[in-house]
């Protein structure tokens, strides 16, 4: 200890000598300089602010120069304040730790001459009161040991943060340099402001020599701190281990003597029971309760000793835990993970306790407690009915004592009960006190248990995110065949199978009862092979006319099929599952055997399995016969299980034999190469399987429309790519991450395979039943015809019952079986993989770059690590899903339930789409590092800035949002703006396309819909008039003229009875009288249509009363003629002349 504070000090004197040579040398950079005090920078600032010759751009630049300078003095100074303290701790730490190791000697010695404290001079209440102080100072410790653990931890980090800091610092002072000898340079004309910028690199300059003082201290300071704190806990532990011992002494000491009280008092009672053999019922009554009352209270105390003893049990399992994981921390902190390291905290792992191993505990701490809380409760009810003993003695006699007893006898049992009231009393009162403390005692128990195990699952997240990116086993090199050579050579050795068998034998010898389950098996399999053979069989489709049917199967059926297959599936396994139990019932302590034993079962679980789907894809088998599976997809399925089930069988059970840590060496070996085998077999058939051509996808391919299209791919890319991967993790070194992840995988095509199989059985049992309702209704419908036929007419009407709708329950029924079977799988992947996730979060701490953000008020860095970028791949997939099948999943969810018009459908689509890319962009932009209150900023500059540049750009997007909203264009409508008269086939953000009747597509700038004038002939109402005008001659009688053009609107198809079509005489032309007709049609399309029919009916109605449609006439008069120009008057028809009068 001399000699280690002597080194000490040399250290000390060492750093003084070196550490100042840094700062000082610092010092002398600029000697010219000189920085100035705060008060001196007031004086400055308030004369700039005074002066008037001064710009206010030059003035706020010299005052921000200056602020600037005042916060790095101030933080100069707090750092040159800090580098005292440090130097100050350098010449007290040798003390402190000197004080400490005498403390700690001291402690260490009062622990090995622990004389326990002779308790029993003091009364029970007393040591109560101690007990609850004691405890109470214990919390204390533990949090005080916690406080130095966690400083502790920061300082085995805090160097690497120096070294950072420091190299920091050192950029930014090469910075100021540079800085400085441009301002030499490069003059400044304002001579305020070149002493402002001069003053404020001199005051950076000095809080940058400040703090590398400070940190150059801090690190020297260190290592020598984080001994003395060492040191502290280590004295701190051995207190509390001295306080525990005492806590313990206490608890036990009141624990005997309670015993010993409640014993003594039993003894008593006893006695006392003994002696009221004789007495009235009323002190045979008081006296039995009171024994039962002692009873309890021994019981209580019975059950506290023992869950004080299982407490202290957890928390030394708590402690170790913690020990555990506190090692773990520093170990992997310091040096890394190395193969062995992972190897001791795998094992480590695999022994960590688990909730449901204390489920018992737990439940019974429970019970425990709520009893206690209901024993309590009925006790204070008792101890209120004996507050007054008189009042109950009072009752008690008149109850129970006859009216013809003595006076002296009366006296005599009044006496003596009491005196046992009074001890009931008594008794209660203890027995309540002890319940409380029951409860207390299980709460403490309780705490300890969740203390443990919340210890043991943060310990197991901590290695789970680590364990799986540890090798575990040398990388495979050239000498690597040779070991599997060895290892095989090991399994074939001949003594161990000497042994092997001489444990086998011996196993049949001590346990005769399994010869006899040996030949039952056997001949159960003989008795039940050529049943199950010839049922399914049977199960085989029938023929009729040259064609198969199934309808004579019921769904029994198809369990039997499936229990017959397994019979014959599991014969086998079950032998090996025999000689496995033979084996490790053997009673040797041969690891060979036993672990021989391990591998049989391993085999054994997995040979039943294939075998039995090998069974059920038997060409014209069960799958074919039941389930009408393609006889492609089937011929496939058993081919691969036919060859696979000889390989990958032997190597599960050589990784499960050579899985223990007894044989490492041959598990890193002959297990490792059996592992890589059985993964090249699962990759080839996985590529035979998962083909997008060749595979069982292949019809799905060949249908598959859109990005369905690629699913396929994906899915093969998958399947033939964790094969691949494990094997690459054991060729690393990585084996037994590459055992996990296979031992995953092997699982996971079990439920895939199994979930297959129930979603099969349940389409056939619906298919069955779907059958039996067909007929139902089919029966149904012939009685009703019955009925019909066989009923008079005269007896009215009959109600018809209602028959089923079959293709809505076969909908309902298949989307019900879908969701189920998804939600199956969802469920047992994450199951299955849950336990695997936390590795991945190693992404987390690869660090892309940093961007600020602010927390609480500060500017922080946050770090975007390759997760976010990960995640916000997944962001950009799901939201390119979504906006593309979005249409699809709108149809889906409203078929059926309501009818949506195009139009709003359209704007519904478009909408979400907008908004689902806004949320996809904010969510990707936020794991990127650019929150809102950064983007805002970018997003009001691109809009101002590309507003003025893009006006009309912009004016046509806002537009077009807003006829998105508002609607007043939906795509389908019949729509003149302008001259422009077509339907609207698309509504884009810019524009909107509207097709005219020429069939010539129109873009028109969504800007024209807002500003300009728009006629929208289907918005709400899709009727529109027409109007023919016509003119009928001067004489014509009106009335006639008026029920003919009605006639004709009568006659023409399409025209709408109502509204009502109207006749309108509307004034007297020049050579015509006029009029108007009024019609309505339904469609915008039928306006042509209806406007010919009618017109050509108004012609032929007139012409056939002979009704004149008069036609415009002028008369010119001739005022001169040419020389040689004769006027002859023609000859003038009558009604001519008379028109031209009129």
């Amino acid at each position: 200890m001399i000699s280690n504070y002597l080194k000490t000090l040399c250290l000390i004197f060492i750093i003084y000598i070196g550490g100042s040579l840094p700062a000082s040398a610092i010092l002398t950079q600029n000697p010219a300089s000189k920085t100035l005090t705060l008060a001196e920078i007031d004086q400055k600032i308030q004369t700039i602010k005074d002066r008037q010759n001064l710009s206010d751009e030059l003035k706020k630049r010299i005052l921000s120069s200056y602020a600037e300078s005042q916060d790095y003095l101030s933080e100069a100074q707090a750092q040159e304040a800090q580098a005292e303290a440090y130097k100050q701790s350098l010449l007290n730490l040798p003390i402190e730790a000197t004080h400490l190791a005498k403390q700690i000697t001291d402690a260490e010695n009062n622990l090995k001459n622990h004389k326990p404290e002779k308790l029993n001079i003091f009364p029970t209440d007393e040591l109560e009161q101690r007990l609850i102080i004691e405890k109470t100072s214990l919390s204390d410790l533990d949090s005080e040991i916690n406080r130095i653990e966690t400083l502790i931890g920061d300082l085995l980090n805090r160097p690497q943060l120096i070294r950072a800091k420091i190299s920091e610092i050192k950029t930014k002072q090469a910075q100021s340099q540079h800085e400085q000898q441009t301002l030499v340079v490069h003059s400044i004309d304002n001579i305020a402001e070149k002493e402002s910028r001069q003053i404020w690199l001199d005051s950076r300059g000095r809080l940058f020599i400040s703090s590398l003082k400070a940190l150059e201290l801090e690190n020297i300071s260190d290592p020598i701190r984080l001994e003395v704190e060492k040191n502290r806990i280590h004295l701190l532990n051995l207190q509390r281990e001295q306080l525990s011992l005492l806590i313990s002494d206490l608890d036990n000491f009141l624990l005997d003597r309670r015993q010993q009280e409640i014993g003594k008092e039993q003894a008593e009672l006893l006695q006392a029971e003994k002696a009221a053999a004789g007495k009235h019922p009323l002190i045979q009554e008081a006296t039995r309760e009171n024994m039962a009352y002692s009873r309890s209270l021994q019981d209580i105390t019975k059950s506290m000793e023992q869950f004080q003893a299982q407490k202290n049990e957890l928390e030394q399992r708590y402690k170790q835990l913690e020990k555990d994981f506190q090692s773990a921390e520093q170990k992997i902190n310091l040096a890394g993970l190395s193969p062995a390291l992972g190897n001791l905290l795998r094992e480590q792992r695999r022994n960590l306790p688990q909730a449901k191993q204390y489920s018992k505990l737990d439940d019974s701490i429970q019970s425990q407690i709520a009893k206690a809380s209901l024993e309590g409760f009925k006790l204070e009810e008792v101890r209120k009915n004996l507050a007054d003993i008189g009042t109950v003695l009072t009752k008690r006699l008149a109850q129970q004592l006859p009216a013809d007893i003595s006076d002296i006898e009366k006296l005599r049992i009044r006496t003596e009960l009491r005196m046992l009231l009074n001890d009931q009393k008594e008794l209660v009162g203890r027995l309540a006190s002890v319940y409380s403390e029951y409860s207390q005692a299980l709460g403490d128990v309780d705490f300890s248990l969740q203390q443990m195990l919340s210890v043991a699952d943060k310990y197991r997240a901590y290695l789970d995110e680590r364990l799986l990116w540890v090798p575990s086993a040398p990388v495979i090199d050239k000498y690597f065949f040779k070991d599997v050579l060895t290892s095989l050579l090991w399994f074939l050795q001949v003594e161990n199978w000497e042994q092997l068998f001489s444990n086998f034998g011996m196993g049949l010898a001590t346990h005769i009862w399994l010869v006899a389950v040996g030949f039952g098996l056997v001949f159960a399999y003989w008795q039940l092979k050529s049943i199950a053979k010839a049922r399914i069989k049977n199960l085989r489709p029938r023929r009729i006319g040259g064609s198969q049917y199934h309808y004579h199967y019921n769904f029994n059926q198809t369990l039997l099929g499936l229990a017959h297959i397994l019979i014959l599936a599991i014969a086998l396994p079950l032998i090996l599952a025999w000689l496995a139990v033979v084996l490790a019932l053997s009673g040797s302590g041969d690891a060979y055997t036993h672990d021989f034993s391990r591998g049989l079962l391993a085999a054994a679980l997995s040979l039943s399995i294939v075998q039995f789907f090998y069974l059920l894809f038997k060409p014209e088998g069960v799958a074919e016969a039941l389930f009408e599976w393609q006889s492609r997809n089937i011929s496939l399925l058993y081919k691969q299980f036919k060859w696979t089930r000889f390989v990958l069988v032997p190597s599960i059970f050589i990784i499960a034999m050579t899985g223990s840590d007894v044989f490492s060496e041959h598990s890193y070996a002959l297990g490792r190469a059996a592992m890589i085998i059985s993964m090249l077999v699962m990759t080839y058939t996985f590529h035979r399987l998962a083909h997008p051509r060749y595979g069982l996808s292949n019809s799905f391919q060949k249908n598959a429309q859109g990005w369905n299209k690629a699913l396929p791919y994906i899915c093969y890319i998958i399947a033939v790519g964790i094969p691949l991967a494990i094997i690459g993790f054991a060729v690393e070194g990585y084996y037994q991450s590459a055992l996990e992840i296979q031992q995953k995988l092997i699982i996971s095509l079990r439920l895939i395979f199994f979930t297959a199989l129930l979603h099969e059985v349940a389409q056939h049992w619906l298919a069955v039943t779907k059958r039996q309702l067909a007929l139902r209704n089919a029966r149904q419908k012939r009685r009703q015809t019955e009925q019909a036929a066989v009923t008079p007419l005269e007896s009215g009407f009959m109600i018809a019952e209602p028959l089923l709708d079959l293709s809505k329950i076969n909908q309902q029924s298949h989307k019900l079986l879908s969701t189920i079977i998804i939600a199956i799988l969802l469920l047992g992947f994450w199951m299955i993989w849950n336990g695997i996730l936390p590795a991945f979060s190693i992404l987390d701490r690869i660090e892309l770059w940093q961007h600020s953000v602010i927390l609480d008020g500060k500017e922080t860095l946050e770090r975007v690590t390759l997760t976010n970028l990960l995640i916000s791949l997944v962001y950009t997939g799901i939201s390119f899903i979504l906006v593309s099948n979005f249409p699809a999943l709108v149809d889906l969810l409203s078929v059926g339930k309501f009818v949506m018009a195009p139009g709003s459908r359209y704007a519904l689509i478009h909408l979400m789409r907008y908004l689902m890319l806004s949320i996809a962009f904010l969510a990707i932009a936020n794991e990127l590092g650019g929150s809102w209150s950064q983007v805002q900023w970018l997003v009001a500059a691109l809009s101002v800035g590309l507003g003025f540049g893009l006006q009309e750009i912009f004016a046509n997007m806002v537009s077009g949002i807003i006829l998105l909203f508002e609607r007043p264009i939906r795509v389908g409508d019949t729509v003149t703006i302008g001259s422009v008269t077509g339907r609207v086939s698309r509504i884009q953000m810019r524009a909107t396309h509207i097709v005219d009747w020429d069939r010539k597509e129109l873009v028109v700038p969504n800007k024209l819909f807002i500003t300009d004038q728009l006629i929208n002939w289907t918005l709400s109402d899709t009727v529109t008039r027409i109007v023919v005008s016509i003119g009928i001659a001067y004489g014509e009688d009106i009335g006639k003229v008026e029920h003919i053009l009605r006639d004709a609107i009568t006659a023409t198809p399409l025209v709408l009875a109502e509204p009502h079509a109207n006749v309108v005489f509307i004034g007297f032309g020049d050579s015509a009288l006029q009029f108007d007709i009024h019609v309505f049609v339904h469609e915008l399309s039928d306006r042509l249509e209806v406007g010919h029919v009618l017109r050509k009916n108004i012609y032929e109605a007139l012409l056939a009363n002979h009704i004149e449609i008069p036609f415009p006439q002028r008369d010119i008069h001739i005022r001169s003629y040419p020389p040689g120009v004769t006027p002859v008057a023609p000859e003038t028809p009558p009604s001519v002349q008379a028109t031209a009068g009129g």
